[in-house]
């Protein structure tokens, strides 16, 4: 069996295709680690006492 040049091509993209796609997956992975460890550090923000305990009704 003969190996073409379109074969050969073809078998070129779908090899870069997969390293794309694995780079996208890892930098997805690594941002959403990153966002995850920002969360957690930032502290929790308190409410002041004029809006403790009081109930806002909209209509």
């Amino acid at each position: 069996m003969e190996i073409g040049a379109s074969t050969m091509a073809a078998r070129e993209i779908a090899i870069n295709k997969q390293n794309v796609e694995q780079d996208i997956l890892q930098k997805t992975l690594e941002k959403t680690e990153q966002s995850h460890q920002n969360e957690v550090s930032k502290p929790v923000a308190q409410p002041s006492n004029e809006k403790q305990g009081g109930i806002d009704l909209y209509a």
